[in-house]
């Protein structure tokens, strides 16, 4: 009896934090592309028509043959690419297509019977979620564009939270003092995987080194010494699931449509832990962010600071803090909004401390997509009055050349804070006046025949 109280009181314990190869530890090369179709629909970064080629990726992944799908349009790419590392798992409903359509699915309902079109509506539906496309844009082929709007709608209807398989994961023994291995394939049957590598941040474990074997996928129990608390790392040759994106910077960013075997790391928090996360999701709005998440459970919890970094980054950076809510056992709702943020792809996570300074991570699992502008604006600056720096914001519908003047009450330039090519997006500039005296002073914006001009007051 001893034994199963202990069994089910380290259930309460011990917590999943997966991560599913989110360290670039697989590398992909791409060699080149394989069935598909030209394209023509309207750029939504640039409002401008745009003929593509939406063509399936082949590659490889750590050596291992398998193939790609396009995740962003603003970019290109050559051939050969070798710099493309894993980085993130791709939304829902960019995971739902993959796993329902071709090529993992060679014979999805209502698949064309030429293939090279199928697999552009499929493109062109991947576009749909990852740069906000619009199918109906499609200009040259009705039955792209037809196939490309129902494979959305499935996607939209049925999607719901799906998320990347899991292919390895770090369980809870029958021993209070042990943990096992479990390996799976993309359908979760199990899987034999030899050599997976062990550790744990701190204390020992009983072995470095498990394979896991049929007809359980499991391995033999590892034992932990010497903590109470850690972080115990797994990372083996194992199967790779549709879903992840490879990142390159400057280069398209990709999603991997086929599983492969690759470089994969999970790991998993050992011991008692402050917080318990019933969810944790994300919306935008405009150029804001809004993270919402709720504990079901919290022990000490001093807070949250909110962190985030590009999906082609590596430094994550604090945009923000949420006080927590001590010790309970009630679900606690939280929000913060991350604010002007510019044009582009991000990842976020909380990092959680408790009043001994101890902290843990909880991670978004899906990309954030900070989308462009519809139309040309200026914003007031802030802070206003200012001394001796202040933010100018602007927002930019089009690709061109921007020109951001500062004049003083005499119609004089003084500044120029921007006179170059911007792409389409959110964009922001700082402007120095320490060197200038206080008084009334305008900036203007100008850029594809448009301007606007707006006051600002330094007060020294």
């Amino acid at each position: 009896m001893k034994r199963v109280i202990l069994f089910f009181f380290f259930l309460l314990l011990i917590k999943a934090n997966i991560s599913v190869s989110q360290s670039g530890l697989s590398d992909a090369i791409v060699t080149g592309t394989s069935v598909g179709h030209s394209v023509t629909f309207i750029d939504p970064h640039t409002n401008q028509s745009r003929n593509v080629n939406a063509k399936l990726f082949l590659g490889t992944v750590d050596g291992n043959v398998t193939k790609f799908y396009c995740v962003d349009i603003t970019r290109t790419i050559s051939f050969p690419d070798s710099c493309h590392h894993d980085s993130a798992i791709s939304s829902s409903q960019i995971v739902y297509i993959l796993n329902n359509y071709y090529p993992y699915n060679p014979n999805p309902v209502g698949k064309l019977s030429n293939l090279d079109k199928e697999v552009a509506a499929t493109q062109v539906a991947l576009w749909h979620y990852s740069d906000g496309v619009d199918a109906n844009t499609v200009s040259n082929d009705n039955t792209i564009k037809n196939r490309a709007l129902d494979i959305i709608a499935d996607a939209d209807a049925n999607a719901g939270s799906t998320t990347v398989a899991t292919t390895m994961e770090i369980l809870p023994s029958m021993d209070p003092d042990a943990f096992y291995v479990r390996t799976l394939d993309q359908n979760s049957n199990p899987m034999a995987i030899s050599g997976i590598q062990l550790s744990i941040s701190q204390g020992a474990l009983s072995a470095d080194s498990v394979d896991t074997s049929l007809p359980t996928g499991e391995s033999p129990d590892v034992y932990v010494s010497g903590t109470s608390t850690g972080t115990i790392y797994a990372e083996a040759q194992a199967l790779i699931p549709q879903g992840i994106t490879y990142t390159c910077p400057g280069s398209q960013r990709l999603v991997l449509a086929l599983p492969v075997i690759g470089t994969l790391r999970v790991e998993e928090d050992w011991g008692a832990l402050p917080v318990e996360l019933a969810s944790f999701n994300a919306n935008v709005s405009g150029r804001n962010v809004i993270l919402n998440w709720t504990t079901s459970s919290e022990s000490n919890n001093a807070g949250f600071d909110i962190e985030r970094r590009s999906a082609e980054g590596i430094e994550w950076t604090k945009v923000g803090n949420v006080a927590g809510n001590g010790t309970s056992t009630l679900l606690h709702d939280y929000s913060f909004t991350d604010r002007n943020v510019l044009t582009g792809k991000y990842n976020y996570r909380l990092k959680q401390t408790d009043y001994n300074g101890n902290y843990e991570y909880h991670n978004l699992t899906s990309e954030i997509n900070v989308g462009t502008p519809n139309s040309f604006s200026l914003k007031q600056n802030y802070p206003n009055p200012f001394n001796p720096t202040t933010k100018i914001d602007f927002d930019i519908a089009v690709d061109g050349n921007v020109k951001l003047t500062v004049y003083n009450s005499s119609g004089k330039e003084i500044a120029t804070l921007v006179n170059e090519f911007k792409t389409s997006g959110y964009h922001s500039v700082t402007f120095d006046a320490r060197n200038i005296s206080s008084g009334i002073y305008y900036y203007k914006l100008e850029s594809n025949g448009v301007s606007k001009v707006m006051k600002m007051t330094l007060l020294k």
